[in-house]
Parts: structure tokens; sequence; C-alpha cells
């Protein structure tokens, strides 16, 4: 599934790029995030929780931080798993300077199987697509709160 979009907040991109890689920002802007910790410099784990139609389940995530540009851009990787079956990322991000402050851009593509794949494909790709919008407003609004 292919997730790409932007996001415009009123702090520098270097300011971003710190909040970006602080494991309780992101465990507080990630829907369903229950844990967050870094395991070394570019590496997060954490758990994740998500329900898709009748199905619910806990993931264990590692996130990776690759091809770092600070604080211009990085590839983000996603690897989880749970009961309810896996879910693999990979991102690019870039953050860009504006007038406002700067523009987190994303393009990037999601698999998901298993038990949670198999219930239908439309009603995950709805799911995930919720799921990263709450994500993209989480975000906005924890930023917004700190300016």
């Amino acid at each position: 599934m292919k997730i790409a979009g932007n996001l415009e907040v009123s702090i520098p991109p270097d300011q971003l790029w710190d909040l970006l890689n602080d494991p309780e920002f992101l465990k507080e802007v990630m829907p369903g995030c229950k844990e967050m910790k870094q395991i070394s410099e570019s590496e997060f784990e954490g758990s994740i929780g998500a329900k898709v139609g009748a199905i619910a389940s806990q993931y264990s995530t590692r996130f990776s931080i690759l091809e770092k540009v600070q604080p211009k851009s990085y590839t983000l990787k996603i690897d989880g798993n749970g009961k309810g079956g896996f879910v693999r990322g990979k991102t690019f991000v870039e953050l860009v300077p504006n007038e406002i402050g700067t523009l987190l851009k994303y393009d990037g593509e999601i698999a998901i199987g298993g038990t949670i794949a198999r219930i239908g494909q439309r009603l995950v790709e709805a799911a995930a697509k919720m799921l990263l919008n709450q994500g993209i407003k989480a975000l906005k609004n924890k930023i917004e709160e700190r300016v």
C-alpha cells in the first residue's frame, strides 16, 4: 500500500528533527503506542496496539532510521509482528524549511500480512490510512502545544 503526503508545522527543521528522534515524543503521537524506547542511535523498539474490524492485536515493532541527512531527510523502516500478522514499511521523510517553519513530506510503501490482511484489503487499507491520519494530526497538535 502506497502512503504519501505532507504536513506543515510552525517549527524549524532542526527542532522537528529532534522531536522525530525523541522516543517519548514518538510514543505520544503514534496511535496505539504503549511503549517506545531507543535501542541505538538510529533504532527504536515499541509495542503498538491496532484493531482492524474484529481483530485486535499488539505488535512488537522496530523502527530504523536510515540514510540520515540531518536535519533534512531520512528513510524510516518499520518491522512489526503480532498475533494478527505483520507490518513492514519503508518511507522517505523530508523536512523542507519554509516561511511558516517546516514542510514535512513523506512517501513510501507499507505491506500488511497474516490474519489481519485476510479480512479484506479494503478494510485494512482504510484502517491503515485512518491510523496514519490520526498520527499526523497528533504530531501537528503536539508540536503546536510546544510552540
